[in-house]
């Protein structure tokens, strides 16, 4: 017989109760250990990363987004492991990444219409609606999981770790807020099973509803010719 009910009993009774948001329907009644990393000292790693311990019976897939019930703090799965005793899974252990943004996603189509002008209008359509993500600045040689020390200063563009299933794509907008706006330059899909990570940059294309232009600016010079006539009396 599996100790994993006895584990799990022992889970709940000095657990976070947490709830998986899902476009599906959200489920709630689950129950997760955590602590922080043991690199404590490293403000990046307290801020955002925490270890996991979720019961054997937990539905959570790597990609889910769950909520804490008490904090209401989101977290992305980063990692779902089974530890496993006597050929049966007693638990799994996990990782999570803070979600820190909510944001909009939009994807552009160069294929619409026109103006009076004949510019061609960029529609923007919605992928999807305030996606739960977490973006920051990572220092050069310095990622979430690693084991080096923070003194190399050296910034890279923003990234973006999302949900796989969200469906990102090269080009797409990233909405922050209303003065935020960011294009999606490289989507990296290999480094984890159900999470993309997207290296984005400043977008300075037209805003919804703007048109795409090129325009060429013509001046013109006018000149004026004065004639003037004198009369000479006798």
């Amino acid at each position: 017989m599996t100790i994993g009910p006895d584990i799990e009993e022992a889970i709940k009774e000095v657990a976070t109760g947490y709830t998986i948001l899902r476009d599906s329907g959200d489920v709630t009644g689950e129950f997760l250990r955590s602590e922080p990393n043991a690199q404590i000292t490293k403000p990046f790693i307290r801020e955002f990363f925490l270890e996991s311990v979720f019961t054997y019976s937990s539905v959570v897939v790597i990609g889910d987004v769950i909520e804490f019930d008490t904090t209401g703090d989101k977290y992305l799965v980063m990692n779902k492991t089974p530890e496993i005793f006597e050929n049966e899974i007693i638990l799994f252990n996990g990782v999570l990444y803070k979600c820190n943004v909510s944001i909009d996603i939009q994807r552009p189509d160069d294929t619409g219409s026109r103006d009076k002008q004949y510019h061609l209008k960029t529609a923007w359509s919605l992928v999807k609606a305030s996606a739960n993500a977490l973006l920051v600045t990572p220092l050069y040689g310095v990622d979430l999981e690693t084991d080096e020390e923070l003194g190399l200063i050296g910034v890279k563009e923003l990234e973006l770790y999302i949900p796989t299933s969200v469906g990102l794509q090269e080009l797409d907008r990233v909405i922050v807020s209303s003065t935020e706006y960011y294009r999606i330059e490289t989507v990296k899909k290999r480094r984890y099973s159900a999470v993309d990570i997207c290296d984005i940059g400043e977008d300075v294309r037209p805003i919804i509803g703007s048109s795409v232009t090129t325009t060429t600016s013509t001046t013109t010079t006018s000149t004026t010719s004065t004639t003037t006539t004198t009369t000479t009396s006798t």
